[in-house]
């Protein structure tokens, strides 16, 4: 297992954390698009690809959130298509070894339907990731995805076995799911790891602190992930108000490096 974290998208955060990963000794950096993906260009990938040579730092993945490739809206699907196209061609450029998108949903539908519309939509841009020696998991939970349950994730197991998640505990543990049975049992479906911490106050989220310094139960985590032999990415994940922003943002991310290192060999 390696670790990398989150950077920020802009050109100065992208060489502000390149100094950091290169300093601390990172396997890698993650960038994550919204909406905001479609304003991305080529030119602009090309000078983060340019900044990580500089400071002899990699790419760990490329992700993109919130897109429905499932709509009901035909426009919607070949917008969605086009997205993860350029996806594959800036996660190239940036020599990533991982994307990151959503299944898509089609709200009101049986779990059944939306596996069959995913097979159909997402065969052809499958072959096309392999061919472009990228890899590739889907995340669950929110953000148009239809990954919402253990139950959907094994139905959509059944018609695509090799299909790989981006495993979140705190998410899970945020919807009401049992983030460490989805571990124990589906640890060998896991593709790309999210790190981040939280805080719990009477059923609710009230901080987002470092790894380690809350509820999320990471060593068994980590238990069930060496017990499958993963070897993938744990990318921290600096987020919230507090500790997603400014110095505590740079505490947030060698805080954690410091506590899951602890556990790595």
């Amino acid at each position: 297992m390696k670790l990398s974290f989150i950077g920020d998208n802009d050109l100065p955060g992208v060489a502000n954390d390149s100094r950091l990963a290169a300093q601390h000794g990172f396997a890698g950096i993650e960038y994550n698009f919204w909406g905001d993906f479609s304003k991305l260009t080529i030119e602009t990938v090309r000078q983060m690809a340019g900044i990580h040579k500089e400071h002899g730092v990699k790419a760990a993945m490329l992700g993109t959130w919130g897109f429905n490739h499932l709509s009901q809206d035909a426009a919607e699907r070949e917008q969605c298509r086009n997205l993860l196209d350029r996806q594959i061609e800036f996660a190239q450029v940036l020599k990533a070894e991982w994307i990151v998108t959503g299944c898509g949903d089609i709200p009101g539908e049986p779990v059944g339907l939306k596996i069959a519309r995913f097979v159909e939509v997402f065969a052809p841009q499958l072959a096309k990731v392999k061919d472009a020696g990228l890899k590739i998991a889907f995340y669950a939970v929110h953000s148009n995805s239809f990954l919402d349950s253990l139950p959907a994730m094994e139905r959509m197991w059944e018609v695509m076995p090799d299909l790989k998640l981006k495993y979140d505990p705190a998410n899970w543990k945020a919807h009401g799911a049992d983030y460490l049975e989805i571990a124990r049992q589906y640890s060998h479906k896991i593709g790309y790891v999210h790190i981040k911490d939280h805080i719990y106050k009477d059923g609710h989220v009230v901080s987002e602190p470092p790894a380690g310094m809350g509820d999320i139960e990471f060593p068994k985590v980590l238990a069930y992930l060496y017990q499958a032999a993963y070897d993938g990415y744990l990318s921290i994940e600096p987020h919230g108000s507090h500790w997603g922003r400014g110095e505590l943002r740079r505490k947030n991310i060698l805080l954690s490096q410091r506590y899951i290192q602890s556990m790595l060999v």
